[in-house]
């Protein structure tokens, strides 16, 4: 496990060097807020840092539905009860087993891997809410409901997979053959390209993805990244 700490913003690493798998901490003033929980092994990691800094643990926040994002709720929810975990108001859906695409979206198969227990969710969220000064963006394509969360007073943005760092900057839906996974999962590419546009006019000064290291002053590798995206589409 690795854990690296970037201003209020922890990244912890599961399997840094092998398959990373990302869980960020947001330190506010008097409380953490969770983002993703894709393995149980962050739990314990997460226990130790709300213990160190003193801090309770408010809200768990889920970018997407994939079971790489939620297998570790389980735990998380038996060690934490308090908690409230959250998703958007499509990929719940999906953590419900119902995969059924609604008429606005494209008709491809949703894909990608999926919980096989049942995973706890306390409410769900949609595009501009805010929450604990994160405010919700809708960024579809890796799944019908992603999203992203963005910090507006630092500009920090956690996307879940409508970016990938690991084996090379990317839009979800442009494959890396060095790390393959995100892409093979993504529902909809051209979806996900027009997402990756939306995000990088956000002007980020830290782009935190769920497999990969944290990017600081990431705009001109998302710009790269969307080129290259659109050679594909085109």
């Amino acid at each position: 496990m690795k854990i690296t700490k970037y201003n209020n913003l922890y990244q912890i690493t599961w399997l840094p060097y092998i398959f990373p798998i990302n869980c960020y901490i947001w330190e506010c003033r008097d409380e953490l807020l969770i983002i993703d929980m894709g393995v149980k092994n962050f739990v314990p990691e997460i226990e130790k840092i709300s213990k160190r800094l003193r801090k309770p643990i408010s809200k768990l926040l889920l970018t997407h539905a994939h079971a790489d994002h939620v297998n570790g709720i389980p735990l998380f929810h038996k060690t934490f009860p308090h908690v409230k975990i959250g998703i958007s108001q499509r990929d719940v859906q999906l953590l419900k087993g119902d995969f059924t695409l609604l008429p606005s979206e494209p008709q491809s198969k949703i894909k990608g891997g999926f919980s096989k227990e049942k995973i706890h969710i306390d409410f769900t969220f949609k595009d501009q809410d805010i929450i604990n000064k994160f405010e919700v963006i809708d960024s579809p394509g890796h799944t019908p409901g992603s999203v992203s969360f963005l910090n507006k007073s630092s500009k920090v943005l956690i996307v879940g997979d409508a970016f990938q760092v690991r084996g090379g900057v990317a839009v979800s839906g442009t494959l890396k053959i060095l790390f393959p996974f995100p892409s093979l999962a993504t529902w909809s590419s051209k979806v996900a390209l027009v997402s990756a546009k939306k995000l990088q006019k956000l002007n980020p000064t830290i782009l935190a993805v769920g497999h990969g290291n944290v990017l600081i002053n990431p705009v001109k590798h998302m710009k790269k990244a969307i080129k290259v995206s659109e050679r594909k589409e085109n």
